[in-house]
Order: structure tokens, then C-alpha cells, then sequence
């Protein structure tokens, strides 16, 4: 039996994939990396963005197909997914889920996505063309998530106009638009959507509580959640796509994860969204519309 797939979809970050392996170590799921099966309107077009694409947008994908139809995630495997997938060159991404979910069964898909966030009408037409779809949305408190974000673009050449406030001169870096952003899209997007398909997932409760909180997944997803379940579920680093993939498909999932992929719980946070920002100059707090989102998320 089919079970309806579940996006753990969040912004980008090394989050959702640890929380997809996290599920993954559940008996009745199989973790995959990222796969952006919906970027494009059919595999040949995503194929075809790749060619043009400066970094790798379909490392995980093949690495999924390498792992379950090519003889296992090595260079050969990920050529022959190459393969694999351009004799679909046809197939929509919901074809492709729909196939990666018949093939997985019994057991529940989980994929991180981290990139339909941006876009509202991608989410929509994701639901709209798999309307069985799942989405767990990990939420993050915007402080640590802010602070991560800026202190790792601080190293980067290029940083995307979404991460910059171009209202100061000279521009600074400020991943808040992006937070603001992303959530609200996710959320817009979930009002339509019934209870059975859209569950909000904090991470600081996760890492305060996992066994509470895995539970809760568990049973929203329709599934068993044992003590030995739910221990574990803490050890995503036993996932087969915890760590980066051969030559030939490096990634699929935040460098950040591939490099550190486990958990670890922590006392409850202490975050407070009150004070000044420490990744901006001078004293600037949060923006109002990032303080009313995260309030209603439950954050103060």
C-alpha cells in the first residue's frame, strides 16, 4: 500500500535533512535527500537547468535513484541514474514522486525540501499536481536562524539579494526578509490544506523533547512510535545519504548537514526575539512583520 509522501519543508539549511533522516530511521520510512523533482515541469526540463545551472540542483535526486534502482550510490550508480532518469525525460515531477513512493512501499517517503519556500505558486502546483502530498514545516526561532545564516553567507562571494537590506548604504546582510518570506509563503499555502496534511514542527522543541515530539510526527504520519522507535530516530547520522555522496553526485542535501549530520537535544531555548540583532551594525532590533510571524508561531 501507497502511503501519501511527506516534504519536510522549512528554508534552506541543514535542518529539514537532518529531520528527514531523523524519520528515516522509523522502520516504516525511508529518508531521501533533497530531490527538486518540482523545479521544473518535466525531468528533460530539469535536466535541461542543470546543464545551465552553476551548482548542482539534481545531486539528490540521483543519488535516490543510484540507491534504489542502480546498484547503490557510487560513481557508476549515479551514472547509470543519469540514465535512468533521461529514458523518463518525459515524466512530471509528480509522476516521479509517485513512482519513488509506489516503489518505496510499504514503507513512507520523507524528502527534505528546502527551495519551494520561495515560491508560492511552485508550492501550490506541487499540491495541486500531487494532491495527496504531506508537509511537515519546520520552524525555526528567526534569532538563531538569523545569526547561522549571516555568520555562513559572511564567508561566501555571492549572496543572494534575499539575504541583503539594501535600505542602508552600503547594503548588509540580514537573512530576516528571507525568514519572513518563506514562512509566510509555507503558511499561506497551509490554511487550505486539512490537519492530515500539514503538521508546523518547531525545531527548539525537537531538540528539547524529541521523544515527545517525534511521537507527535509519528502519529499525525499514521504511525507506530515505540520507545525503540523514537531512540532510534535520534541517529540520523545512520541514514545513507547522512554524509556527502561519491564524485559524481557530492551533495543533495545543506553542506552543513553532510558535514555534521547528527542530533543533539538541548535544554529548552532561551532565544528571545527582544534586544538587538548581533549579525547588523549599530542597535537595530527585529523588523515588525518578522516580530508578528514569530509570535504567532509562539515565540517571544
Amino acid at each position: 500500500m501507497r502511503l501519501a509522501p511527506v516534504l519536510v519543508i522549512a528554508p534552506p539549511g541543514p535542518e529539514a535533512p537532518r529531520v528527514a533522516a531523523m524519520l528515516g530511521q522509523h522502520p516504516q520510512i525511508q529518508d531521501l535527500p533533497e530531490l527538486n523533482a518540482f523545479l521544473a515541469p518535466t525531468i528533460h526540463d530539469l535536466l535541461e537547468l542543470q546543464a545551465v545551472a552553476d551548482i548542482s540542483i539534481i545531486d539528490g535526486l540521483l543519488r535516490a535513484i543510484a540507491a534504489l534502482h542502480t546498484g547503490g550510490q557510487s560513481d557508476r550508480g549515479i551514472e547509470l541514474a543519469g540514465a535512468w532518469l533521461r529514458r523518463r525525460a518525459d515524466w512530471t515531477g509528480a509522476q516521479l514522486i509517485d513512482a519513488l513512493a509506489q516503489d518505496l512501499a510499504p514503507k513512507l517517503l520523507v524528502t527534505p525540501e528546502t527551495g519551494a519556500g520561495w515560491r508560492p505558486h511552485q508550492l501550490m502546483k506541487m499540491l495541486d499536481s500531487s494532491p495527496d502530498l504531506r508537509l511537515l514545516h519546520l520552524i525555526e526561532h528567526p534569532r538563531p536562524f538569523c545569526r547561522a545564516r549571516a555568520a555562513e553567507l559572511s564567508q561566501q562571494l555571492f549572496i543572494a539579494p534575499d539575504y541583503k537590506d539594501y535600505a542602508v548604504n552600503p547594503p548588509e546582510i540580514d537573512p530576516q526578509p528571507a525568514w519572513h518570506r518563506i514562512h509566510t509563503n509555507i503558511t499561506r499555502v497551509a490554511e487550505a490544506l486539512p490537519p492530515a496534511q500539514y503538521l508546523a514542527l518547531r525545531v527548539e522543541d525537537l531538540r528539547s523533547a524529541p521523544e515527545l515530539q517525534l511521537a507527535r510526527v509519528c502519529s499525525w504520519a499514521g504511525l507506530s512510535a515505540t520507545p525503540e522507535q523514537l531512540a532510534a530516530m535520534q541517529f540520523p547520522e545512520r541514514s545513507v545519504f547522512a554524509g556527502y555522496g561519491p564524485q559524481a553526485a557530492l551533495h543533495g542535501a545543506h553542506a552543513a548537514f553532510l558535514d555534521h549530520p547528527e542530533f543533539m537535544r538541548r535544554l529548552p531555548s532561551r532565544e528571545s526575539l527582544a534586544g538587538p540583532i548581533e549579525w547588523r551594525s549599530g542597535a537595530r532590533t527585529f523588523a515588525a512583520e518578522i516580530l508578528t510571524l514569530a509570535t504567532q508561531f509562539g515565540y517571544r
